[in-house]
């Protein structure tokens, strides 16, 4: 499927939280339990440029509107809020049920990983956080580069039961 991608704005957030909040409500990619406001993802936007951390989106052409249509979003943001782990960062992406397994999320970490590099050394190593209960999803990062380094088992439980959380790492 053909798909631009760009960097978000607050054009993108209701796009954003739709995409989202249906992983909160319906899926194990994140641990939030409670949807998110556009008013929260506004702030979470800000930080996020405020700190000159990559931010894309993934748009496709909307023929219901014929106009674009956000289906995914892609962002760095700390891996840990002390400053030695400044040249780490820990990896969110997320595509519109609608639009899974058809290579727009392989094509937006792609860039995404494209504007991290242009930041030079800032960046050394990043990190995806990812449930293990959806082998697709874990295959996914073998198969861009992201190497295996470890399991908790057991440390978030959602839609009654417990989930285990594999650790990706790309080093720059």
């Amino acid at each position: 499927m053909a798909a631009t991608f760009r960097d978000a704005t607050e054009a993108d957030l209701a796009a954003i939280v739709e995409v989202y909040n249906d992983e909160i409500l319906n899926g194990t990619a994140t641990f939030h339990t409670e949807p998110q406001t556009v008013t929260e993802r506004a702030q979470w936007l800000k930080n996020v440029k405020a700190e000159n951390y990559p931010c894309l989106v993934a748009e496709v052409n909307d023929p219901a509107t014929g106009g674009k249509r956000t289906v995914a979003w892609c962002n760095l943001w700390h891996y840990n809020m002390r400053q030695a782990y400044d040249g780490t960062a820990e990896l969110s992406l997320y595509v519109h049920k609608d639009f899974r397994a058809c290579g727009i999320g392989a094509k937006l970490l792609e860039r995404t990983l494209e504007e991290t590099r242009k930041q030079g050394d800032r960046f050394h190593a990043i990190i995806a956080g990812v449930t293990t209960d959806n082998s697709r999803r874990t295959r996914f990062w073998a198969e861009h580069g992201f190497e295996l380094k470890g399991t908790l088992k057991e440390v978030g439980r959602k839609f009654g039961k417990w989930l285990d959380v594999s650790y990706y790492e790309l080093m720059l």
